[in-house]
């Protein structure tokens, strides 16, 4: 059964799934010299690399509260700011993070080996997911730089995102 990717549109939805679809990451990617390399790989493929984006974006220990005791992802937030306090909307995805998922998604889908090393599998154990992806488990994830880039000013002051 395929994924139905299901956006969360800055309401806080309790359904969501992701925070970008894949007309939309596609745009986004178009402006890097990365594109073909992202529209290279199937369309389920890449919708289950922005769920998985999402998810582990959505674990991240960001500033601010969820807007909701519902919703199913960590945005919207309430009482987020910029580093030089300017305060980040409550009611919408905002653009560095539907960059940060955009690229992250990438990072994602040109992975040969699942990049978190606490997968319960024995190393070399291939892991199938729905849609055909096939990831084996490898020994730990370090975010790409320019993820990080995009999500470490909006973050719990002293915390850094490095590992999954």
């Amino acid at each position: 059964m395929a994924l139905a990717l299901v956006l969360e549109d800055g309401s806080g939805r309790a359904d969501a799934n992701t925070f970008l679809l894949y007309a939309d990451a596609t745009a986004i990617l178009e402006a890097s010299p990365f594109a073909s390399a992202w529209t290279s790989v199937t369309q389920g493929i890449a919708e289950q690399c922005l769920a998985e984006a999402t998810a582990w974006l959505s674990r991240a220990p960001w500033d601010g509260v969820a807007t909701t005791t519902t919703q199913a992802l960590a945005f919207p937030r309430a009482w987020l700011e910029t580093r030089d306090g300017y305060a980040v909307a409550s009611n919408l995805i905002p653009l560095w993070l539907k960059q940060a998922t955009a690229r992250l998604a990438f990072w994602l889908s040109q992975q040969s080996a699942t990049p978190w090393s606490k997968t319960g599998l024995e190393p070399g154990t291939e892991l199938q997911l729905p849609g055909g992806l096939k990831l084996t488990p490898a020994s730990g994830a370090v975010m790409p730089p320019d993820v990080r880039a995009l999500i470490c000013p909006f973050l719990r002051p002293g915390t850094m995102v490095v590992r999954a």
